[in-house]
This record gives C-alpha cells, sequence and structure tokens, in this order.
C-alpha cells in the first residue's frame, strides 16, 4: 500500500511539472483591456454603460459596466485578433468598435465618446413630481451636473451651483461653515423672503442646505418661469432648486474615497496702520483742526520739526501746561494712554491684525458604497467627515453628515424605498471680535502684560474700547449645533393602463442646543456667573400621494398626466433658561443652574404649530415631439393666512414648438431648434405661523388689586400687542416667460435664451396705523413690484482632438425691478404756486422704497468733491472749511434737506455675467478655470469722510487716505472732518467687479496602474478658490461680501475600488 502511495504521489509530481510549461505558455497568451467612455457632447464620464467584447475566432464574450468615472476593464482576454466591443447606454447611440487584435502580454486601452440619441434634447430633467426628456419642456429650466465639479472641492452645496446658471445668483459665504443666499430671478418680496424652495430627491425640502453632503449629489434642476414652479404652488414664487442625488449604478459593489484638505486665508485685506503709522495717522488727525492756530502742536518734537514751523521748543510746550518730558509730552497731546506710553517707551508694539486672522485648516472626507443588482435592487450609502477652520481665530465648523438610499423592487408591479439623510454639525464657536481688536486696540496695546498674562484691559482700565479677544475667551464655554434626520419612504405601484400610484411619507426631525458659560473667575465681570441655555425640537412631516398616467397612442400623440394630493404638519417646542448670580460656585457652568440666584433667573418657551395641504394637477401633451402643450393647477392651504383666505389657486400654462423638426426647416447649421411660451401664477408664503392672529404677551410691571377684605395682590397684565388681519393672504407672482432653445453645428454648440416679465401683487408687507388704533403696524396685503430680465446660455465644444479637448460655458442675465405700488396712499402734487395739480402714491422714505424706482434704489445726496484752500469763503457759508465734503445744494437754498438728494443708481448688479473653460488634456488631465463679474452696482459709503467723532482720541484705523494741505485730494475729506448740516452724506462707489472663482487641475493615473493597486480608478487634483478679484473703484473689503472674503487653497485625491 505504501509503495502505491509513493508511486502515485510521484506521478502526479510528473504531470504538475509537465503542465508548467503549458500554463506559463497560457499566461503569457493573455491580454488586459481597459478604457474610459464619456458623453461625446459634455465630455463627463458615463456610468453604468454596457460594454461588451466578442471574439469571432474563439466565440469569446463577456461584458462589464462602466464604474462612476466612466471607466472599464476586461482582464486576462485571449490573445488574437477578431475583437469587437459594443458600448450601450440608455439615452445614447450604441456604438461598435470592431478589428482590434489583442498581442500576448500587452495592455490595450480605449477611449469611447457616446453620441446622444437625439443629442441633448433627450436628457431627463426632473420637472418636480416626475421627470421629463429636456425635449418635451416648455418651461425654463437649466440643469447643472455635478460630474465634472466634483474636482474642485466644493465646501458645500452652493459652490456646485455657483457654476454659471443664467439667473440663478448664489452668493460668497466668508465663514468657516461656508454657505451663502440663493436668488433666482431677482428679488420679488419686500416683506417676505425671496429665497428659491428646495425639492431634494423629489421632496419639498425643509432644512438648510449645510445638512446635504455635495459629495452626495448628482445633478441639480433649477425651474425658472412661473409654469415650471407652479406645481409647488404656494412655495414657489421665488423658483425651485430640485437636488437629486446619486444612487447605485455598477452591477459590482463600487466603494470610492474622497479626501481634500486645504487652507483657508485671506484673499482682499484692508491694512490697519502698524505704529509708525498709528502715530502719524493721529498727529495728522488732530492736526486737521488746529494747524493753523498751534503749528506743530502733535509732530514729534524735532529738530526737524521746529525749524519746518519756525518755533522754538519753549514755543512748542507752551501750547498746553502738559509737564514731563518733551516725548512725553507728545504723546499725551496724541492721546496716548498709559500702558501705551509706556510700551512706547519701551518698543513693544503689537499685530492685533495678524493676531486676530489665521490660516485656516480645511478638512473634507468622504466615502460611499453603492451598486445595484439589475432592477431588483439599487443602493448607495455615504459618511462624510468635515472640519473647517474660518480665517478669523476661533472660526470653526464641524459636521458628520450621512446618507443612505435604498430602493428595491418587490415584484413585477411594487418597489419600495428610503432616502436617509443625517447631519451633526456643530454651529457655535468663540471666534474673536476682529473688528473690535484691529481698530479699537492700538499698537501699542499687548494682548499680555508683563509676565506673559493675558491682558483683558490692553489699552487701559479707564478705557472701553480696548478690547482681547483671547482674554475674554479663556472664561466662556460654548456648546451649541444641531442633529438632524430627514427621511423620505416611498412605495410605487404599476396599475393598469401604464398608470403609477407612488406614496411618499417624509418625517424631519431635528434637535437644536445652545449652551453657553462666562466664568465668575474672570475679575472684569460681575455677574458672579452667567448662563443661557437653549433647546429647540423640531418635528416636521408630510405625504405626497401621486397617480400618474403615461400613454402614447397613434406613435405620435403622447399624454402624461399627473396628480397630486399632499398634506404637511410642522411643529416645534422651544426653551430658554438665563440664569445669574450663581452661589456658592459656577464651576458646573451651564451643566448646574440649580445653583443660581432664582430672583435672577428666567425662563421662556414658545410652541408652535402649522398645518399645510395642498391639490394638484398637471397635463402634459405632445404631438410628433413638435408641438407640446402643459397645463397645471394646484390649490394650497396653509395655517398661517388668514380666515377669510385660507387656500388659493394657482394655474399655469406653457407651449413648445421644436420647429427645427419641420420638414419646410432646412437651415442645416441649426441642428436644434425650440420655441417656449409660458404663463404661470405662483405664490410666497414666507411669513411668521401667526402673522394673522392677535398676540397677548404680559406687560412690564405689576398692579395691585384689592379683594373686599382688604387683601392686596400684585397681579401681571395681559394685552394684544398685534392686531389680527382674518383677509392675509399669500403674495401672488404671475409670470410670462418666451424662451428659445437651439443647438448649431450638430449641436455642437448649444444653448438657450429666455425673456421675462413677473408682476408680484398682494405683497405681504407691515402697514403703519394711526396711534389711536393701539398698534403701531399690521401685516397685510399691499404694494405691487414688477420684476423683468434677460438670460443667455452658450456650450461650446470648441476643440475635440485626440489627446486635447476644450470645451466653454457662458452665461449673461440681468434682472430690473420696479416698485409700481406700496401703501396705496396719496398726497398732492403743487405747482411753484402752491395749486394742487394732481396726486402721486408715498414713498417710504424710511425703508427706501420708492415707486417707480429700483427696490435697491440709492436715494442720498450727490458728493461734488471736496472743499479746497481757494473755496474756503464758499465752503464757510454751509459752515465747514477745506478738507470738508463738498455735497450739491440742488435748490441754492443754502441748506441740505430731502430736496437736495437724488436717485443715484442701485446696489443690484445691472448684469452678471458667467465664463467657464474645460480642458481635457492627454486623457487623463483635466483643468478648469470659472470667472463670474457682477457689473454697474453701486454702493454707499461714508468712510471717504475720515470722521471718527467723540472716539478719534481711541482708536486705530484703517490705512486711509486723507486731504491735508500739500495732499489735497478731492475724493478723500480731512481727518475728522465736520458733519455738513448735521448730515452724513455717503460717497456712492462703483462696485463692478470680476472675479476669477476657480482654478482646479487633476489628474487620473493610468487605468491599468490604477488596476495594479487593486483600483479602477485614482485620481489626485488641486485647486484654488476665490483667485483673484478686480474691481476698479471698490477700495474696501470684497466688492461682492463688503467684508472678509477667504481664499482657499485644496488638495485632494480620489480612490474607487
Amino acid at each position: 500500500m505504501k509503495k502505491w502511495n509513493s508511486t502515485y504521489a510521484l506521478l502526479c509530481v510528473a504531470v504538475i511539472f509537465s503542465l508548467i510549461p503549458s500554463l506559463l505558455q497560457a499566461q503569457n497568451n493573455r491580454s488586459d483591456v481597459s478604457g474610459i467612455v464619456k458623453s461625446e457632447e459634455t465630455k463627463e464620464p458615463l456610468w453604468g454603460v454596457s460594454v461588451t467584447v466578442k471574439n469571432a475566432t474563439n466565440s469569446f464574450t463577456a461584458s462589464v459596466q462602466t464604474d462612476s468615472t466612466g471607466l472599464f476593464a476586461f482582464n486576462r482576454l485571449p490573445a488574437g485578433p477578431g475583437y469587437t466591443f459594443t458600448f450601450s447606454f440608455i439615452g445614447f447611440e450604441s456604438q461598435t468598435l470592431s478589428g482590434y487584435n489583442l498581442k500576448a502580454g500587452a495592455d490595450f486601452s480605449l477611449r469611447v465618446d457616446l453620441k446622444n440619441s437625439e443629442q441633448k434634447m433627450n436628457e431627463v430633467v426632473v420637472v418636480g413630481y416626475g421627470s421629463m426628456q429636456k425635449k418635451d419642456l416648455t418651461g425654463a429650466i437649466s440643469q447643472v451636473k455635478t460630474a465634472r465639479l466634483e474636482k474642485e472641492s466644493p465646501r458645500n452645496v452652493e459652490d456646485l451651483l455657483r457654476s454659471g446658471v443664467p439667473g440663478l445668483y448664489v452668493a460668497q459665504g466668508t465663514s468657516a461653515k461656508g454657505g451663502g443666499d440663493m436668488l433666482v430671478r431677482g428679488q420679488r418680496s419686500l416683506g417676505a423672503k425671496n429665497d428659491p424652495l428646495i425639492v431634494l430627491d423629489g421632496v419639498i425640502f425643509f432644512g438648510e442646505l449645510s445638512e446635504i453632503n455635495p459629495q452626495d449629489i448628482e445633478h441639480f434642476d433649477i425651474l425658472k418661469d412661473a409654469s415650471a414652479a407652479a406645481i409647488y404652488g404656494a412655495k414657489s414664487a421665488n423658483g425651485v432648486v430640485i437636488i437629486t442625488t446619486k444612487k447605485g449604478a455598477s452591477d459590482k459593489p463600487t466603494i470610492r474615497f474622497d479626501a481634500n484638505t486645504g487652507i483657508a486665508t485671506h484673499g482682499k485685506k484692508r491694512e490697519v496702520y502698524d505704529a509708525d503709522g498709528y502715530l502719524k495717522f493721529r498727529t495728522d488727525m488732530f492736526n486737521s483742526n488746529t494747524r493753523w492756530e498751534t503749528p506743530a502742536k502733535y509732530e514729534k518734537p524735532t529738530q526737524e520739526t521746529f525749524s519746518k514751523y519756525g518755533i522754538t521748543l519753549d514755543d512748542w510746550l507752551a501750547y498746553d501746561a502738559l509737564s514731563g518730558s518733551p516725548e512725553e509730552i507728545w504723546l499725551l497731546r496724541l492721546g496716548l494712554f498709559e500702558k501705551e506710553r509706556r510700551n512706547y517707551a519701551k518698543g513693544r508694539t503689537y499685530d492685533w491684525f495678524n493676531g486676530s486672522f489665521q490660516n485656516g485648516l480645511q478638512q473634507n472626507y468622504n466615502v460611499s458604497l453603492s451598486g445595484r443588482n439589475k432592477d431588483v435592487l439599487n443602493y448607495y450609502v455615504s459618511f462624510g467627515y468635515l472640519n473647517n477652520e474660518g480665517i478669523i481665530v476661533g472660526d470653526k465648523y464641524r459636521a458628520y453628515r450621512s446618507n443612505i438610499k435604498i430602493d428595491g423592487k418587490i415584484n413585477k408591479w411594487m418597489h419600495t424605498g428610503v432616502n436617509i439623510n443625517f447631519q451633526d454639525r456643530s454651529d457655535g464657536n468663540l471666534a474673536v471680535k476682529w473688528k473690535d481688536q484691529i481698530i479699537n486696540n492700538s499698537p501699542f496695546a499687548l494682548p499680555v502684560d508683563s509676565n506673559g498674562i493675558l491682558d483683558g484691559q490692553p489699552m487701559g482700565a479707564s478705557v472701553n474700547q480696548g478690547t482681547n479677544s483671547a482674554y475674554e475667551n479663556q472664561y466662556k464655554q460654548l456648546e451649541k449645533g444641531y442633529t438632524v434626520l430627514n427621511t423620505t419612504i416611498y412605495q410605487t405601484i404599476k396599475l393598469p393602463f401604464n398608470i403609477t400610484y407612488q406614496l411618499n411619507f417624509s418625517p424631519r426631525m431635528q434637535w437644536f442646543y445652545n449652551r453657553y458659560h462666562e466664568s465668575s473667575q474672570n475679575p472684569l465681570w460681575s455677574d458672579n456667573g452667567k448662563v443661557d441655555r437653549e433647546n429647540e425640537k423640531r418635528f416636521d412631516w408630510q405625504i405626497d400621494n401621486i397617480i400618474t398616467w403615461d400613454y402614447t397612442f397613434a406613435k405620435k400623440h403622447k399624454v402624461k398626466v399627473t396628480l397630486l394630493q399632499n398634506a404637511e404638519e410642522h411643529r416645534s417646542w422651544w426653551e430658554k433658561i438665563t440664569a445669574r448670580d450663581f452661589s456658592p460656585t459656577d464651576a458646573l457652568g451651564f451643566h448646574n443652574i440649580g445653583a443660581a440666584n432664582p430672583l435672577m433667573t428666567t425662563i421662556s418657551s414658545n410652541d408652535e404649530h402649522s398645518t399645510g395641504d395642498a391639490l394638484m394637477g398637471r397635463l402634459f401633451y405632445s404631438y410628433d415631439n413638435r408641438y407640446m402643450l402643459t397645463a397645471s393647477v394646484r390649490r394650497d392651504g396653509y395655517s398661517a393666512f388668514g380666515a377669510s383666505n385660507p387656500r388659493a389657486t394657482f394655474p399655469a400654462l406653457a407651449f413648445a414648438w421644436n420647429f427645427a423638426d419641420e420638414r419646410f426647416f432646412h437651415w442645416s447649421p441649426m441642428s436644434t431648434g425650440k420655441l417656449r411660451l409660458s404663463w404661470g401664477m405662483n405664490g410666497n408664503r414666507s411669513i411668521g405661523i401667526y402673522q394673522a392672529l392677535s398676540n397677548l404677551i404680559t406687560g412690564a410691571g405689576r398692579y395691585p388689586y384689592v379683594q373686599s377684605n382688604g387683601t392686596v395682590y400684585e397681579l401681571s397684565q395681559l394685552y394684544v400687542d398685534r392686531m389680527a388681519n382674518y383677509d392675509l393672504k399669500w403674495e401672488a407672482t404671475s409670470s410670462w416667460n418666451i424662451g428659445m432653445d437651439f443647438g448649431f453645428l450638430n449641436d455642437r454648440i448649444t444653448g438657450n435664451v429666455e425673456v421675462y416679465y413677473m408682476p408680484t401683487t398682494d405683497l405681504l408687507m407691515n402697514q403703519s396705523l394711526p396711534s389711536f388704533t393701539g398698534f403701531s403696524t399690521v401685516t397685510t396685503n399691499l404694494g405691487e413690484v414688477v420684476n423683468k430680465g434677460f438670460e443667455l446660455g452658450l456650450t461650446s465644444r470648441n476643440m475635440e482632438r485626440k489627446n486635447f479637448e476644450w470645451s466653454t460655458t457662458f452665461g449673461f442675465f440681468f434682472n430690473r425691478n420696479k416698485v409700481k405700488h406700496l401703501y396705496y396712499t396719496y398726497e398732492d402734487v403743487l405747482n411753484e404756486d402752491g395749486h394742487i395739480v394732481g396726486s402721486k402714491e408715498v414713498d417710504d422714505i424710511k425703508n427706501g422704497w420708492f415707486i417707480g424706482h429700483d427696490i435697491a434704489s440709492i436715494w442720498t445726496y450727490n458728493v461734488q468733491g471736496i472743499w479746497q484752500e481757494n473755496e474756503r469763503a464758499q465752503a464757510e457759508k454751509y459752515g465747514e472749511i477745506p478738507g470738508d465734503v463738498k455735497v450739491e445744494d440742488v435748490n441754492n437754498d443754502g441748506k441740505y434737506t430731502n430736496e437736495d438728494k437724488k436717485f443715484m443708481g442701485s446696489t443690484t448688479p445691472r448684469f452678471r455675467w458667467t465664463l467657464r473653460n474645460d480642458f481635457s488634456l492627454f486623457r487623463n488631465i483635466d483643468f478648469s478655470i470659472n470667472i463670474y463679474a457682477n457689473w454697474g452696482h453701486k454702493e454707499t459709503s461714508d468712510d471717504y469722510l475720515n470722521n471718527f467723532g467723540s472716539q478719534a482720541d481711541r482708536i486705530n484705523s484703517y490705512v486711509r487716505k486723507y486731504w491735508t494741505p500739500e495732499n489735497p485730494s478731492n475724493t478723500y475729506a480731512r481727518l475728522n472732518s465736520t458733519n455738513v448740516q448735521n448730515i452724513t452724506p455717503k460717497r456712492v462707489i462703483d462696485k463692478t467687479y470680476i472675479r476669477l472663482d476657480n482654478i482646479s487641475v487633476s489628474y487620473s493615473l493610468p487605468a491599468h496602474i490604477a488596476r495594479r493597486m487593486d483600483m479602477s480608478q485614482l485620481k489626485v487634483f488641486a485647486g484654488v478658490r476665490n483667485v483673484a478679484v478686480w474691481a476698479k473703484d471698490w477700495e474696501y473689503w470684497d466688492p461682492e461680501t463688503t467684508e472678509l472674503m477667504p481664499r482657499y487653497y485644496t488638495a485632494g485625491i480620489t480612490a474607487t475600488f
């Protein structure tokens, strides 16, 4: 038996060794094939493209799908001729490449651009409660795809939208949190909000955009005209931004990891005086009023100074009775306090500007797992961590974000799914009071004393202006943040006759906390401990019942009907405790409020509840893909409005004509052409939920009440502080829109043009009331504002070569608004003889609203320049001297009144444009540059007056220009100039600017190298955001934010497995 086993073992070994040459030969007869698939039009990678390889010689066949970056790979294909590769994807023309000979042991790569089956017009666009092909659109809708923007390291959702959608303006955020307000087609409301409605994955979103991870977003659809947005009725007057998040696209699980880090630094800066500049600034400031009476009084006592002014040291000392050395007297005359003088003598200074700012570290990490099992299961799960520091010391923002998106097919006629969005963020920080520190502290005021201990009074105990945030913050504790859970559970059922029913249930929960403690250990505070503890819980839910009937008959008639029933409810519970005077100690801070003095503890609470509902119907009809009609009507109800108007109706109608598909149209350069005309009405309900009701509050103090037995009680009183308005209703915006979509040279150049007119009536405003009513104002519907504008969007594929591609996106748009009516109160118009010749509606001067003018009009005095030495006599007529501001006296009466004011422009840009260029080199290097501009708007500033008022003796300043006899500026007044007849005339400054917003570059490792690292893709990228800004006339902080605007340097990596 043993002999047999030995013989058998030897035989096996011999067989194995005899096969090794064959195995090695087989190994060498293999070849790896990889590649990337992109859209021919957009050059963006296509996710989920089916790639099939066949070999007619050996009957070999295999299939894979591209991943999220458009990459695919076949490993170890048998070498030989006769290979064919077929690429197919929904909405794109299939492409077959044949005749490939794979050489043994050699890698082979392909690059494929798929052509849209009907070019760009076949793209799917989300239109609200459904989607449509772009060729079927009748409204003004723009789409932003995020694939090409991910390499730009977006810090938030707003960064993705700042890529150039005509009609959409996204403001810049300046804090560590970032963000920024959005405006679609201008401001329409005077009293209500102007933010667009946000819709997330088909459901109205009641949170803030920071809760959404930009890495999870697939694309945006912006509904701009009333016909497109009318299906959202009372919430959509300011436009709609629909966000669609990613889902699984590959049949195999795909893991993606993104990491980017960077720093935030100063963009445009304003310099502050250093020590020498500070002394010169103070000298010139005091000289501005006394130069002629006491020459050189505030000049440094040097022989050069005395010779210049022809005086002696004794003359200089005789100007006042101050004692001390000449240098000490000089510093006293300049208003320097004891600490400043002591530090000056010792040569000690501090740069409060640099001490208030930092290079803020930016960190953003995200990981996702996605995939699908054909049409049975689709999943996308992500987790992100964000930790950013701003450029202000102490400004921090931290967030954990997660997104879970699962869709499963139960059977042939039912599938269900869930979308879960979670965020936990810290909104609280103890940032330094940088404006106070850099202006209210002298360069000779130090943050620490001689022992190196933080000094809470850097300017001295007698000076209230000086501040030291580092000192204060060591005695403060702050915990502030939100935890948010957004959920949507949905179920879709396919019914007979092409009818689909979908149920969405979307609960949202939010927890807010704000816990603040100021310690009694700070000897400069007298509260003996201070605590504020605030909590709020919100619970919102909404439910959508959607029925859709989609049917095509006689091949040319397409009908789609959508019906909606919606209900929503919002509840919140808020409470706040304010506690002071802790005993025996406040060491536990806000963890032990019971230690505070009960007589110095207040408890506040407020609970809110609102409800809403809606019914909506929409009909879409298309004949032969040439003539389209969309009609919709929505009926909204909302509990915040008066009992007489709890509901409103919002209709819309739109037509479109694909004229390029007509038989008579034969202009070959034009490949796409569609005209659109739409009208619709939207509403705005963004007011306080109890504004239609009267309000009872507790009055101040207590009042005695004497019972019959003589007992006296002190009682609080309740009184009504708000007048009810049972007729309060929605603002209503009607909109006309004419548009055209076009494409030339086989859609190598595509674009659209929009012209719109939007009057908004029944504005939600506070109307002033006569005093005898007992109320100052009442919320009511008054006034009318008209918006009109123009939009142009262009996309061009400029160059397409084997190793070089270049595309350009350009947007241009402007918006004009006008106040047509306000409160419908009128005043008489008199002629020169005092006779009534008519009437006009009264303007609202307090709020700066004027009938017939822009909402943001500038109505002010016309500053003509600065009075010069040769104009002294004329200046004295107005109580001024050379160096003071010269204001136009329109009626030449020697007085400055409202009669002298003029309309000097608007703070709203007259037009905006964006320009983006994308380049691709050698198939794996991508480069982009984005520029935008706001043009023609103005801003007012009194900074040029150089007037510091009563605080002139205790502040520093930004480096500034000012008038002196030696430097007779006609733009900047002298230091501490005189107020003109008790008015403060502001200079109107052109605020036009161009911003180089973003430059980014990325490099993708060749696929065969990435595969050796067990990855399907490895990409590295770097970029700069807010690269530069050019503003010819604006000399202050950033022209867009009018304050700090950070510059961001980022670098990162994306790995896909």
